[in-house]
């Protein structure tokens, strides 16, 4: 029996998950990341952390491993947007500038300026946003002039470690495509974008597919962890790919829906693909066959937590007594209550808009209250509110060309049966749920998988390591009927406000 390791590198942590060769999890172990907000809007990580994360997790893998010889690949699904500046030795120069960074609105502004809005989700398939990383590094050009001279390459969260740990300067099409430099049609860096921000392509990493091998660990990695000195580091991919990848997502028309403490949603596309509303953006998949429409999310879990903190004290006590989840308990009595909510709308843009449009400006609001609401209603609002925006992105990604036809929810919001029956209501499609939720890590362990040989391509991968559960929600044809008539409720209350929140 062989083995591979998947290492999900997020802004939270680093979960590194073992698995056999038969897809089987053998084990896993999370090490923490601290984070720092050293100014209103900005969100910095020490990126030597990471690799710290790295080899303390996998080490406690190979300790535990039935044989660690027999540890094949290693591979990451790593957090996107991020921007790291390293030296010639590849040390960082500054703390890393990761996804919910928003410092960089002026270089934002200032490339729109020479670049129209549309040409540049054209050229890029991202919209010109602060969130992507190529607006980091021009921060540090235009507040941090030494630093930027001083960079050899600027690199993506997921490019670091990989050649922290395999010694090589590359990165995956997914990770290229989150600077917002990558052309997603021809996977190559794309001339008019560097042209217009001023980065040279020499100060960026080589481009490979996710599965391809980058090399093997290096000698000091493989003594601090104990590997093996000829396991091989696949190149990886972005987090948010490698959990798609590891819900079985990577199908034309098949829809990953990534309820955290935000919601992603990606969809799977044997195509490059344009939004003519620019809501969802694409980027190249995990696997090297495949494209994402991907909407980078809305805060959803987020919502259902502050509801419960703020308003379920009661729930929260019981919990603490060890009689029963807060949020089942919230959400139980949510059940009670019809499709609609009896007319109350409740819009989840309590950090911005990301559906029905981006717009940073819109806040969070329920409308439509009467006294004949009660907390019920308003938490089954809540759900109905992150289903709506779901439904928006999916009629963008028909927009788009892609035809629809399955829901993947991953996630801790996966687990409210409540919540999914909702969603398959409001969208008309099935909605199911994998067997292991720990889909970033699996994603990065099938890139391993097949980066080292051990199976021979995605597609075998995902059959091999992938399970859904029996069981899924169809959608309810009636409730359907009602839903059609709340979600234009809820797009009528968005644009009524839209003035209101600017």
């Amino acid at each position: 029996m062989r083995y591979v390791i998947g290492c999900d590198v997020g802004s939270q942590g680093t979960n590194a998950a073992l698995y056999a060769e038969d897809g089987t999890l053998v084990t896993s172990q999370y090490v923490t990341h601290q984070l720092s907000f050293p100014a209103p809007g900005w969100a910095e990580q020490d990126a030597g952390e990471w690799v710290g994360a790295i080899t303390t997790s996998v080490a406690a893998l190979v300790r535990a491993a039935p044989d660690p010889a027999a540890i094949r690949g290693l591979s990451f699904g790593s957090q996107l947007d991020g921007m790291v500046l390293v030296d010639e030795d590849a040390r960082p120069l500054r703390p890393a500038m990761i996804w919910m960074d928003r410092r960089a609105e002026e270089q934002a502004a200032a490339v729109a300026g020479r670049v129209d809005r549309a040409e540049f989700y054209r050229l890029s398939g991202t919209n010109l946003d602060s969130s992507h990383a190529v607006f980091k590094a021009l921060w540090v050009r235009d507040h941090e002039r030494e630093v930027f001279d001083r960079a050899r390459l600027f690199l993506s969260p997921g490019a670091f470690v990989v050649q922290a740990v395999s010694g090589e300067a590359i990165v995956d099409y997914s990770n290229a495509s989150s600077t917002a430099l990558l052309d997603p049609r021809t996977r190559d860096w794309s001339e008019p974008l560097l042209e217009a921000t001023g980065i040279d392509a020499d100060r960026l990493p080589a481009l490979a597919a996710a599965t391809a091998p980058a090399g093997t660990v290096t000698a000091d990695f493989a003594a601090a962890t104990g590997l093996a000195a000829d396991t091989v580091v696949a190149v990886g991919c972005g987090d948010e790919m490698a959990a798609t990848l590891g819900a079985g997502v990577f199908q034309e028309g098949e829809v990953c829906d990534v309820v955290g403490t935000a919601e992603p949603v990606c969809a799977a596309s044997t195509e490059p693909r344009v939004d003519p509303t620019m809501l969802v953006e694409c980027h190249p998949h995990a696997d090297p066959d495949a494209w994402l429409l991907e909407n980078p999310g809305f805060v959803s879990g987020g919502n259902l937590r502050w509801w419960r903190d703020h308003f379920a004290p009661e729930e929260m006590a019981r919990e603490r007594l060890g009689e029963g989840d807060a949020y089942d308990l919230l959400v139980g009595e949510a059940g009670g209550v019809p499709p609609g909510a009896d007319g109350l709308v409740f819009l989840p843009c309590m950090q911005g808009a990301m559906a029905p449009e981006w717009n940073g400006a819109a806040r969070g609001a329920f409308c439509g209250l009467s006294l004949a609401h009660s907390r019920a209603h308003m938490t089954r609002a809540v759900l109905e509110g992150s289903a709506f925006a779901l439904r928006d992105i999916l009629e963008a990604m028909r927009g788009a060309g892609l035809a629809v036809r399955r829901i993947t929810m991953v996630g801790g919001g996966a687990k409210s049966a409540l919540w999914r029956r909702i969603k398959a209501d409001v969208t008309g499609l099935p909605v199911r749920i994998p067997a292991n939720v720990e889909t970033t890590a699996a994603g990065a362990a099938i890139l391993a998988a097949v980066g080292s040989g051990v199976l021979g391509g995605v597609s075998e991968a995902v059959a091999t390591f992938v399970r859904h559960r029996p069981e899924e929600d169809e959608p309810d044809p009636a409730n359907g009927e009602l839903y059609e008539r709340a979600y234009a409720r809820y797009r009528d209350t968005y644009f009524a406000l839209r003035q209101t929140f600017a």
